[in-house]
């Protein structure tokens, strides 16, 4: 079970992603641009886990209010909605 510090949110995405193809291709390259944002900005320990939805566009993470704040300045995402 994940500490108490970390909540889970979505993660909408605002449009496909150039050059890849809807569905797995494209999950897993919206999955690797969260975890290289949250890498890069010196907030890995702040990323739980990350749980493609089924929806087309949406991850569901599990992280810290902070990092959930972050994300929005990706300019992918479109909002970050806690779950």
């Amino acid at each position: 079970m994940a500490p108490a510090i970390f909540k889970r949110f979505k993660i909408h995405f605002t449009r496909p992603l150039p050059g890849l193809r809807p569905g797995r291709p494209e999950r897993d390259a919206m999955v690797e641009r969260v975890k290289r944002f949250a890498s890069e900005n010196g907030m890995a320990g702040d990323l739980h886990s990350i749980a493609p939805s089924a929806a087309f566009g949406i991850l569901e993470v599990l992280c810290t209010e902070k990092l959930a704040r972050r994300l929005s300045d990706l300019s992918e995402v479109e909002s970050v909605l806690e779950a």
